[in-house]
């Protein structure tokens, strides 16, 4: 008889060649084989389930807990909009602000270490650049986003909910829907999309604006657009316009792809790379700041100009805004003010306050603060000035602020 000797998994083993032995032969190694490879199976999924429940609070497990976190939290937010509206008027003091119209621009992934103005090397922004020096002008240098997505930094940005204090999203009254309290007409124009999974918490709040205008027809989650940010000019001409008034105008800025956001005639560099690209779109949104404030100035009783954009893109380091590979540059927004000069002449210890806290630390959800305290609407138990740096009372300690919903202090940040 013939013998076959094998080796499996270090083990030495004998068997006699017959026609029926070789086959239990197979049929054995054929199951150890099977069941090796099981146990290893077994034992990867194990290792990764034990690993994913040990570091589960992590930034790339926060995200979808986040993204859920955040729905959850619009969909309170929604269902209590009555109420809030009740109980707005308990909360309003008995000073009702002045009249005056006000525009709020709010950008879209804008770094402002691509913005001329704040010395970057090329001339991306030569209308702002123009203007950082005039006395109406109120750049802030340190500004920075509380998150690095759409949803949560605007759901953050646009009502009285902060990193900083315990106030529940659903209870949190939005700056629209206090402006309105306080007999404000709102106004909502936007290029962004209207119905998406990302923009739907933006787009129940834009929904108390008395007026409202969507040029951007596409659906789902998508950045296509059907006109350049320009096209929202036009529709500023056309609202209907009171002496006292608050616009909002929600662009889509720098978002990529970065060659969709501005038409040919502003391709100062040749695209061909990413950064180019980019920087043609920072040029084309500085065009269409310069054509809102021009708009702008000449409405009857125009007080102010703020833009703010939500986040930026870490475009050097070519992550876009993903927070799942954060980086503060994902943080480094512009914001800018502009003040008439009877804005000024009235409120002159406002102007001087902003003209202190300029250089100061400022994160960007502490945006509505800062509108109730440009626009002089005082809220009871809400409005904290603390928080507002037209205020002297603002709380410039850098150690205090925070990016990522509070998970990274901005002084973490290497500068």
């Amino acid at each position: 008889m013939d013998y076959f000797l094998f080796n499996f998994s270090g083990v030495q083993f004998h068997y006699t060649m017959s026609p029926v032995f070789f086959v239990a032969i197979k049929n054995t190694q054929k199951i150890l084989w099977n069941k090796y490879n099981l146990f290893l199976v077994l034992f990867c999924i194990t290792a990764c389930l034990v690993g994913v429940y040990k570091y589960r609070d992590n930034i790339i497990t926060d995200i979808p807990k986040q993204t859920s976190k955040t729905l959850a939290q619009y969909k309170n937010f929604s269902k209590e909009r009555t109420d809030r509206k009740d109980n707005m008027s308990k909360l309003l003091l008995s000073h009702k602000p002045e009249a005056g119209v006000y525009v709020l621009v709010i950008g879209e992934s804008q770094n402002r270490a691509h913005m001329q103005a704040y010395n970057y090397h090329r001339a991306t922004t030569p209308w702002l650049d123009s203007m950082k020096n005039d006395k109406n002008m109120l750049l802030f240098t340190k500004a920075y986003s509380c998150h690095t997505h759409t949803v949560p930094t605007l759901l953050y940005a646009l009502t009285a909910k902060n990193q900083y204090n315990n106030i529940a999203v659903k209870n949190a009254v939005s700056v629209l829907e206090v402006a309105e309290a306080a007999g404000f007409e709102t106004v909502w124009l936007s290029n962004q999309v209207k119905y998406s999974a990302w923009d739907t918490p933006v787009t129940s709040i834009a929904s108390e604006a008395n007026q409202q205008k969507w040029i951007n027809s596409t659906l789902g989650e998508s950045t296509n657009t059907d006109y350049f940010d320009g096209k929202l000019i036009e529709e500023l001409e056309k609202i209907k316009i009171t002496d006292k008034m608050l616009i909002v105008m929600h662009l889509m800025g720098n978002h990529g792809s970065y060659e969709q956001r501005y038409p040919k005639a502003f391709e100062k560099y040749d695209g061909k790379n990413t950064i180019d690209k980019y920087d043609n779109s920072i040029i084309y949104n500085d065009y269409v700041m310069s054509q809102v404030y021009k708009r702008a100035r000449k409405i009857p009783n125009f007080k102010g100009l703020v833009y703010c954009s939500d986040h930026a893109d870490a475009i050097d380091k070519n992550l876009s805004h993903d927070a799942a590979q954060f980086d503060f540059d994902m943080t480094h927004i512009p914001l800018y003010i502009y003040l008439s000069d009877s804005y000024i002449q009235n409120n002159s210890a406002k102007y001087k306050s902003l003209e202190k806290q300029k250089n100061k630390l400022f994160t960007n959800d502490l945006l509505f603060n800062l509108m109730l305290g440009v626009l002089g609407i005082n809220l009871n138990n809400i409005y904290e000035p603390n928080n507002d740096p037209t205020a002297d009372t603002f709380d410039n300690n850098k150690e205090r602020f925070k990016t990522l919903y509070g998970k990274k202090y901005i002084c973490e940040e290497k500068l």
